[in-house]
C-alpha cells in the first residue's frame, strides 16, 4: 500500500477559506506499508436487516475508508457550527464515500449496456464481485457479495433480472396490501395481489444472493430459492453449478447444468438448502456459495443462513 503525507501549516485566516496568497506545503517521501486488505471497517453497518428478513443486506462492499474526493463548499469541513473552514476537497470515511463508488460503477456498466434494467446492472455488480478474504464472525453480513469489480461487471455472463410484476409479487408475499403497495411504488394506483401469480420460494424475489433468517436458535434449516437467469454473454454456452458449503449445510441445485443457445435466453433453477439445528451456540452465520461457470464467466451468489442468538 502506497502512502503519501501532506503537511500544511495552520495559516488559514484568508477570508475564511484555504485560498491564502502564500500557501506552503511539504510533501514527504512515499513509503510502502504492508497490511492485510481489503477488509470491512469496524464501524460499517452489518446485517441482518429486519425489514425484509430473507433478503441479504448489505449487497456489496466498496472503498469507503479515508477517501480523498471533491467536496461541496456549501458546508464546512466538519459541518459543526463552530467550524468556519471550507475546502474543495476533503478526506471522509463511511457509506457517504462507498455509495458514490457503487453509483459510478453502475453508471459505468450502464454506459456499455444502455438497455439494461437497474436490477440487471445490480445483478452484474453483485455476481462479479470479489468475495472478501478477510472475514469476521459475521462474514457476508458485513460485505454482501464481496468487493465491487466494475471491469468484470461489464461481462457478467448471466444476470438475475426483475420487472415491476416481480416486485409487486414480492411485496404481496411480504404482507403488503393493494393500498400500501401503491404508496410504496410512488403513486395512488392500487395493485390487487389476487391478480398476480404468488411469489415462489423462501424469499419470493429473483435476487442475486440467497438468505434466510431462522426463527429460533434451535430451528432446523429448510429453504428453497427459485431463480431465473438471463443469458447476456455468448450465444452458445453451457453453465455448470459449483457449490461450496460448510459442514452441516446441504445445498442442492436443480438442475445443476444450464444450456443456452441464444442471447437473452432465460433458464430457471432452484436451490434447496437443508440442515439440522446448529448445536454450536457461538455460530450465527453459515455461509455457502453457488457459482455458475461456463469456463469464461463466473457468476457467484452467496448463500447465507443466519441463526439468531437470544
Amino acid at each position: 500500500m502506497w502512502l503519501w503525507y501532506l503537511y500544511v501549516p495552520t495559516q488559514f485566516n484568508c477570508e475564511k477559506t484555504w485560498n491564502c496568497r502564500n500557501p506552503q506545503a511539504v510533501i514527504y517521501k512515499t513509503r510502502t506499508v504492508k497490511m492485510t486488505a481489503p477488509f470491512v471497517a469496524s464501524f460499517s453497518s452489518r446485517g441482518p436487516q429486519q425489514l425484509s428478513r430473507n433478503i441479504l443486506k448489505p449487497d456489496i462492499a466498496a472503498p469507503g475508508l479515508n477517501i480523498l474526493a471533491a467536496y461541496s463548499k456549501l458546508t464546512t469541513i466538519t459541518g459543526l457550527p463552530s467550524d468556519n473552514r471550507y475546502s474543495l476537497f476533503n478526506i471522509v470515511s463511511g457509506t457517504s464515500m462507498a455509495c458514490p463508488h457503487v453509483a459510478a460503477a453502475a453508471a459505468y456498466v450502464k454506459s456499455f449496456h444502455p438497455d439494461w434494467s437497474p436490477s440487471a446492472i445490480k445483478s452484474a455488480l453483485m455476481t462479479t464481485a470479489t468475495p472478501m478474504r478477510i472475514k469476521g464472525a459475521d462474514a457476508e453480513l458485513g460485505s454482501g457479495s464481496g468487493q465491487i469489480n466494475p471491469l468484470q461487471a461489464i461481462h457478467p455472463g448471466l444476470v438475475y433480472d426483475n420487472n415491476m410484476s416481480s416486485y409487486i409479487r414480492f411485496l404481496c408475499k411480504e404482507g403488503y396490501n393493494s393500498t400500501t403497495i401503491g404508496l410504496l411504488l410512488g403513486g395512488k394506483k392500487k395493485y390487487d395481489c389476487s391478480s398476480f401469480k404468488p411469489a415462489q420460494g423462501t424469499d419470493g424475489l429473483n435476487y442475486p444472493s440467497m438468505h434466510m433468517q431462522l426463527q429460533s436458535p434451535n430451528s432446523s434449516i429448510s429453504a428453497v430459492f427459485h431463480r431465473t437467469v438471463t443469458q447476456i454473454g455468448y450465444g452458445n454456452s453451457i453453465y455448470k453449478a459449483i457449490v461450496t458449503s460448510p459442514k452441516g449445510l446441504s445445498v442442492k441445485v436443480v438442475p445443476d447444468t444450464m444450456v443456452f443457445r441464444r442471447l437473452h435466453q432465460q433458464r430457471s433453477f432452484k436451490v434447496i438448502v437443508k440442515g439440522d439445528p446448529v448445536r454450536d451456540e457461538t455460530t450465527q452465520v453459515l455461509s455457502a456459495m453457488l457459482e455458475w461457470n461456463d469456463s469464461k464467466h463466473s457468476v457467484k451468489s452467496p448463500i447465507v443462513i443466519y441463526r439468531p442468538v437470544f
